[in-house]
């Protein structure tokens, strides 16, 4: 019998369960749409020294904060805008009002966006009742405090549902909040209700084979992005001030971009993963998503700090310096970004930007990146890895999972070890090429997508001559950012000629969260955007 060649996939059928379960051709399909990013991979980590020692970890591989750590009592001299920041929600209105105002309009317009997969009017009015009461005796909490907040289906609030809108997790029931549920409460905040998304957080389109489509509020025909897409959508068409998301790969960032709003996406470790369903150990994180940065910054104040159930926050060290000033800023466009092919709207608005932020006296500079296919290859090689290693037990049995998804646990299956730590190993390298780059320039600036919103029902785009799966090109500049583990915001920066919103992507060095939320609340004034969706 002649030797099986290493990249027969016959090899693996044998190695698990769950790939038992597919007929020959099944496997040849998935393992032949593996081979081209595993074959960059591989050549990349080719041109390492072959027995280079790469940090102990990459994820705690960080310059060191010392030249930079400046005394928190800087943060008090930072502008009123994050304690103002749900005001105009609550100015002429009581929490309970605002509650009962919202809830009513989510029940006339969630059929339209299909946003919410399940609403608690009853414990909202009474968490917004508290609110009123505390706070007509003078002891309101924060900013946050009576502002109702919406939650990604896959994050833990007690005695709801947590099924990562997908039917594996149907009977699951979260018997405590995640940490950054029980943080919001302690600021004040009202738990609303639990959104759509894209099914165990493993798409960016959030188009659910359970629950439907989440559709986009600028226009019901396209996607809202995903993963945390009922998220979007909900503060996009006005059904809630906030939401909280995650993000592995573009989820927070990737559906604010397509609905217009500010999007956060934490240094990994910032913030506790503590009872929201995982994906990846590697890459997951929980952030804001509201109408302005101010009012991310509000929300990533209450969640951020260390946490004794989240490992990765023990280890975290937040970097504090002064508030940021436009003059002073050194912005990095990093050229292979603008480099790609980008839908012509989207093009214009990004440059409109960056000649902006110049005239505003910021030094705007072009700046090296590494290869983007290359690192975005190795941080799915990481990603369909780990998710795969979270859920197979979810693939051995009759469980009804989205086609989409157990493609990709399939894929994850199918990579080898010896491919997940050459990702790895790459990973170290860049982290430490993206830390020389962070002591030239304070922030990145780089377009959130090089497509606006595709439609449901033709998700296609011309880019540079060729037609396109609009689906995989909007996470193509987000990815990235989660595999090197740095704080990136998502800000609507204009509309294409469709009238659809185009948004920029603004990153900060590890650990730099508060600066780079501050840089985004400078740079607002300047965009202009002023467009409204059509809810």
């Amino acid at each position: 019998m002649p030797e099986s060649s290493p990249r027969d996939p016959s090899l693996y059928a044998s190695d698990h369960p769950a790939l038992r379960r597919l007929d020959s051709g099944r496997l040849h399909d998935l393992h032949q749409s593996l081979l081209p990013m595993l074959e960059r991979v591989r050549t990349e980590v080719s041109k390492l020294p072959r027995l280079s020692l790469p940090p102990a970890s990459a994820l705690t591989a960080r310059r060191s904060l010392e030249a930079q750590v400046e005394s928190e009592d800087v943060r008090l001299g930072w502008p009123a805008a994050t304690r103002n920041a749900f005001q105009a929600a609550l100015r002429d209105r009581t929490s309970a009002e605002l509650c009962a105002h919202l809830l009513a309009r989510v029940d006339a317009e969630n059929a339209v966006w299909n946003a919410f997969s399940g609403v608690h009017a009853k414990e909202a009015m009474a968490e917004a009742a508290r609110a009123d009461i505390s706070r007509s005796v003078g002891i309101p909490r924060g900013p946050l405090h009576g502002v109702p907040i919406a939650v990604k289906d896959n994050i833990g609030v007690a005695g709801w549902p947590r099924t990562a809108s997908s039917l594996v997790l149907k009977d699951d029931t979260s018997q405590t909040d995640a940490t950054v549920i029980a943080r919001l409460r302690h600021a004040g905040a009202v738990m609303l209700g639990q959104t759509v998304m894209h099914e165990l957080a493993f798409g960016m389109t959030s188009i659910n084979p359970h629950l439907g489509a989440v559709r986009n509020p600028w226009d019901p025909r396209r996607i809202c992005g995903g993963s945390s897409g009922g998220s979007a959508a909900a503060v996009a068409a006005g059904l809630v001030p906030a939401a909280l998301g995650s993000d592995t790969g573009g989820s927070i960032r990737c559906p604010a971009a397509m609905c217009g709003i500010a999007g956060f996406k934490p240094s990994f470790g910032a913030v506790s993963r503590h009872g929201v369903v995982p994906l990846s150990y590697t890459l997951d994180t929980v952030g804001p998503m509201a109408k302005s940065a101010a009012q991310c910054l509000a929300i990533h104040e209450a969640i951020a700090g260390p946490d004794p159930l989240d490992d990765a926050t023990l280890l975290f060290r937040p970097q504090f310096r002064a508030a940021p000033r436009l003059d002073q800023l050194r912005v990095g466009l990093p050229a292979r970004f603008f480099e790609d092919a980008m839908e012509p709207g989207v093009r214009k608005q990004v440059a409109r930007v960056a000649e902006r932020l110049g005239r505003a006296g910021a030094r705007v500079e072009e700046v090296p990146f590494p290869e983007l296919n290359a690192l975005n290859h190795a941080a799915s090689v990481t990603l369909l890895s780990e998710a795969a290693a979270i859920f197979e037990w979810a693939l051995t049995g009759e469980a009804e999972i989205g086609a989409d998804v157990r493609g990709r646990f399939e894929q994850g299956l199918l990579i080898s070890a010896v491919d997940y730590h050459h990702a790895q190993r790459l990973r170290a390298r860049w982290m430490q090429e993206m830390e020389s780059l962070f002591e030239e320039c304070d922030l990145l600036l780089t377009p959130a997508s090089p497509v606006v919103a595709p439609l449901i029902d033709d998700p296609f785009a011309d880019l540079g001559g060729d037609r396109v799966d609009a689906r995989s090109a909007i996470s193509r500049y987000l990815r990235s950012f989660n595999f090197l583990g740095l704080p990136a915001m998502t800000l609507p920066c204009g509309t294409d000629g469709q009238g659809m919103p185009v948004a920029v992507q603004l990153v900060g060095a590890f650990a730099e969260d508060e600066f780079v939320l501050r840089a985004s609340m400078l740079l607002e004034p300047l965009l202009e955007f002023t467009a409204e969706p059509l809810a």
